[in-house]
């Protein structure tokens, strides 16, 4: 067995692995949405998600292109090593276009079409202020659930828009039996226990 092969074969496997760590993160991550929850692993779940995304399509890519080739050359006859190597040509020919809309939208969600701001309050009780990335004009407020969840409490149309709120001076305070919520010259009350699990 060749380098190149082992390579290939590492690298696919990898690339496996990754596609499986993908869909059990993203597949976590829209259970907890349907229950109006935000899997937070320090950053969305969903974007921890489209990075095994990414490196799974490029893992896959460089394993095939090690791989393939040599699979081929063990072909001993003439006529089915060309009809292999052409239909595999084909094949990639096709993949190519696809894979490629597959890892833009991935690099989107990787970098977030959007913004999520963790705020911490001085006594480490925190939400996430989470604001579209097209014009601003969504902001959603999630408070602690448990240890990787925040639940949906508010949306808060009073601080979207510009400037943005991760680039906002927003603070977090105790106030009475809820949180007080400081992004500029508004304030925002937000109640936790409506989140409480």
């Amino acid at each position: 067995m060749k380098r190149r092969e082992v390579w290939g074969i590492a690298l696919t496997v990898t690339a496996a692995l990754e596609a499986w760590a993908d869909h059990a993160i993203y597949e976590a991550y829209r259970a907890a949405a349907r229950d109006d929850l935000l899997l937070y692993i320090g950053m969305p779940a969903d974007s921890v998600s489209s990075w095994f995304r990414i490196a799974a399509i490029l893992c896959g890519g460089a394993g095939l292109s090690f791989l393939l080739p040599s699979l081929i050359r063990r072909i001993r006859r003439k006529v089915p090593r060309r009809i292999v190597a052409w239909t595999i040509g084909v094949a990639a020919a096709v993949a190519v276009p696809h894979f490629g809309l597959m890892l833009l939208f991935a690099a989107l969600g990787a970098f977030g079409i959007g913004d999520t701001t963790k705020i911490v309050a001085a006594d480490v009780i925190s939400v996430l202020v989470s604001q579209d990335g097209f014009d601003g004009d969504s902001v959603v407020i999630y408070a602690e659930y448990d240890e990787f969840h925040y639940k949906r409490v508010r949306d808060a149309p009073e601080i979207a828009g510009w400037p943005r709120v991760k680039d906002q001076d927003c603070r977090l305070q105790t106030a009475g039996n809820g949180l007080l919520l400081i992004c500029g010259d508004k304030e925002l009350k937000v109640y936790p226990e409506d989140a409480a699990g």
